[in-house]
């Protein structure tokens, strides 16, 4: 079955949102880390039931789920990091905006991908957008920057990976589910290893939150990667990283954060470049 690009499109975009959301989750958490953990649990858990239902992988994408673990555990360690160091509005643009250009080049560099020009005008207007929406925060902590951009770096590693992974298998749901299972084990290892009273304390009392975070992280990673199987992967990444859009009316509508004429105008310019990537 043959999906129209429009309809992928959309799909990553409610990635995105649900993406904005669980973040928003652990920034405002007590726990960062453990409100981490609790998602990425649920995505183990998940994971693993799908596993029962497929294939598995072949040996030939055992590298790529182990690469593609190794810059999810870079990325929950930076991202929490960053949290503390930066407001969700700050740290959260700063990492996502950094990605659509890196992972353009990455896709260019390793997996052999071109964009076609109106797949780069959409990669470059999401760019701008992004960068006209956090440019007033560049001004903040410098180490907290360094931390974010950290975690766009990482996010580029996995996105690569995980889109390399994807397309290397004959079912892209069982990389997708394997790679759940890799990610999650050594994040719920850490906390047992280090913190196994706290973190069992932590998940009675955050068990509908982290559960329905869980499902929004996982669900939503599960799309944005099936969708790098059928689309270029710099064109769904960029998609992906409106929810930094959606992080801001988060700020505005829900942390009564104020959305200013820069803000709009950033906006309309994510909103054109992702038109642009539908029509492509």
């Amino acid at each position: 079955m043959v999906v129209p690009e429009s309809i992928v499109y959309g799909l990553v975009l409610l990635s995105a949102l649900a993406h904005a959301v669980w973040n928003a989750v652990v920034k405002h958490s007590a726990e960062g880390f453990l409100q981490l953990a609790m998602i990425r649990s649920v995505g183990l858990l998940l994971g693993a039931l799908l596993a029962t239902q497929l294939p598995l992988p072949g040996p030939e994408a055992l590298g790529l789920l182990l690469g593609g673990a190794a810059f999810q555990y870079l990325y929950f360690f930076l991202l929490t990091r960053s949290y503390r160091a930066l407001d969700y509005s700050t740290a959260y643009p700063v990492a996502r905006g950094v990605t659509p250009l890196l992972v353009a080049t990455a896709a260019l560099l390793f997996l052999d991908e071109s964009l076609r020009p109106l797949q780069l005008t959409g990669v470059l207007l999401v760019t701008s957008g992004i960068f006209a929406l956090i440019m007033k925060e560049l001004r903040v902590s410098r180490s907290g920057i360094l931390l974010s951009l950290g975690t766009g770096v990482a996010i580029t590693g996995y996105t690569t990976f995980g889109a390399a992974g994807v397309r290397a298998v004959d079912n892209p749901l069982s990389f997708v589910a394997w790679l759940e299972i890799f990610s999650g084990l050594g994040i719920l290892l850490a906390v047992l290893v280090t913190q196994p009273s706290r973190g069992f304390a932590f998940a009675r009392a955050n068990l509908v939150r982290g559960s329905a975070s869980g499902l929004l992280a996982t669900g939503g990673f599960a799309v944005a990667l099936w969708a790098t199987s059928v689309m270029p992967v710099a064109a769904v990444a960029a998609t992906r990283e409106s929810s930094i859009l959606f992080a801001s009316l988060i700020s505005v509508f829900v942390l009564n954060e104020r959305f200013s004429l820069r803000r709009l105008i950033a906006a309309l310019i994510i909103f054109t470049g992702i038109s642009a990537l539908a029509l492509a």
